[in-house]
């Protein structure tokens, strides 16, 4: 199957130079996670996340939020060519471009999922146990909020199991969730300045500079306030067409792996089970 079948054609781009504000007004009106960021000349340059932008809300210039090293396909390359190169690369997205470097679609890890593992039958008799992972990180349901989301970027993940006190799993929250309430502020910091020669030591107080800053400020309150408390689960000996089914219906990424009555045995995601395309 070649790329140019399940991709999306003609994607919304970004060109530089642009602005934060822009990016942001951008992923309000479209409802993406991410855009391609194409030059002067509408060349490829990389790709934009609302994640990047969020959390560096004091870098205004978008250039410097770009990720430039993406996977890269043509219409034509086969699809386990940009599957490889999601992987190799953990990237859910590969840009899909023409001879001259100009964006023709990109082709997310959603698009193969809908498209493809969804509408193929024959992947019924193939179970996800050898594709869900087993070790996964978890919050706590009392867990503040900025706590949660170090976490996730620690486990480079879009989503985490939330756990009860007794380790069973009630919840789970993603990216989506713990930014949304969030908001950026202007702060005013302060820092202290270096001495410069050895007179300047002599100065009864430290010299200090004052500058204004952008931050994220994060809603103090814990997971369980957000999370979603009824997920929809898998089990260990589900096959990989139900488990891409589940994910169309419900528009999720990733399905927390349960057995008995909510013991938590892993996590399957969207990256996990596309696996299956290379030894097809």
């Amino acid at each position: 199957m070649r790329v140019k079948t399940l991709m999306t054609s003609d994607p919304v781009v970004i060109k530089l130079p642009a602005t934060r504000d822009y990016a942001l007004e951008l992923f309000k009106t479209h409802k993406v996670r991410s855009f391609p960021v194409v030059n002067k000349e509408e060349r490829i340059v990389g790709i934009i996340s609302i994640k990047n932008v969020l959390l560096n809300p004091d870098e205004d210039q978008l250039a410097m939020l770009v990720k430039r090293d993406v996977p890269i396909v043509k219409p034509n390359d086969d699809l386990k060519k940009a599957v490889r190169q999601m992987l190799e690369m953990d990237y859910r997205r590969v840009v899909v471009v023409d001879e001259n470097d100009r964006v023709v679609g990109i082709l997310t890890v959603g698009d193969i999922v809908r498209r493809y593992l969804a509408k193929n039958e024959n992947l019924k008799k193939i179970s996800i146990t050898d594709y869900y992972q087993k070790n996964v990180g978890v919050v706590w349901r009392g867990t503040p909020l900025k706590a949660a989301l170090k976490a996730l970027l620690l486990c480079n993940a879009m989503a985490i199991p939330v756990i009860d006190d007794d380790g069973n799993l009630v919840g789970m929250v993603d990216e989506t969730d713990l930014l949304k309430d969030s908001e950026v502020v202007r702060v005013m910091k302060q820092t202290a300045l270096a001495a410069s020669s050895e007179e300047d030591w002599i100065l009864e107080s430290n010299p200090t500079l004052l500058f204004e800053k952008a931050e994220l400020q994060i809603p103090k309150k814990p997971v369980e306030d957000i999370m979603s408390s009824e997920p929809v689960v898998a089990t260990p000996h589900m096959n990989i067409y139900d488990v891409a089914q589940k994910m169309v219906q419900h528009h999720i990424e990733q399905l927390p792996v349960i057995k008995g009555e909510g013991e938590l045995v892993g996590i399957v995601r969207d990256m996990d089970i596309i696996r299956v395309i290379l030894k097809r």
